[in-house]
């Protein structure tokens, strides 16, 4: 089955994931991080394309900001709309929009994967099972693959609004905040102390 046919009902049933509203980042220093001039251009250039559909809202803001994250961490590698199939779950199949992995110069996801956005066209709200899913799916495969990692990151965005989500254990923490394209440096802050975790 499709990450996108999931509901939190069934990852609840089926996995037992239970669902819990919060503030992933009230108590973090998150730090400010200003966007680079080609960030900034490449943002520019997007408002003047019709931002009408999944697919646009993707290459043109989505992917300039996953490009810059990989330029301010050599160490990871992003794939965009890869097949991330777990074979021990036939229900966990699909092409995440994004996905993170802890490795470079790679040209297939290899764990530890830990982060992964969610495009929606419309409201972010719509995505948080799909995520949920694929970060299920990607701490099944980094513990198939013998480096386990008992967190995971995922984003939902329709490109303006972002909301994160957390996987610790059986719960699957969504912030209750929402952070904006229009501030930037807190959004990048974000990505940036999500990667953090993953350094070493």
């Amino acid at each position: 089955m499709a990450y996108s046919n999931f509901t939190l009902a069934k990852l609840e049933k089926d996995y037992g994931l239970m669902q819990k509203d919060t503030f992933l980042f009230k108590d973090i220093n998150l730090p400010l991080i200003d966007a680079s001039q080609r960030l900034k251009d490449d943002l520019q250039d997007a408002k003047e394309v019709p931002m009408m559909s999944e697919k646009a809202k993707s290459e043109y803001i989505i992917a300039p900001i996953t490009r810059e994250l990989k330029r301010n961490n050599a160490f990871i590698t992003i794939f965009s709309g890869y097949t991330f199939n777990i074979e021990s779950d036939k229900e966990l199949s699909g092409s995440p929009d994004f996905l993170i992995s802890a490795k470079s110069g790679i040209v297939e996801p290899q764990r530890p994967v830990f982060c992964l956005f969610e495009s929606k066209n419309k409201e972010a709200t719509e995505g948080f099972a799909q995520c949920a899913a694929e970060m299920y799916a990607a701490r099944l495969f980094n513990l198939e693959n013998n480096e386990p990692y008992e967190t995971i990151y995922g984003a939902v965005t329709n490109a303006y609004d972002w909301v994160f989500l957390k996987l610790e254990g059986n719960t699957v923490f969504i912030d209750k905040e929402r952070y904006f394209l229009n501030e930037l440096p807190k959004l990048l802050g974000i990505l940036q102390f999500i990667v953090n975790q993953y350094k070493n």
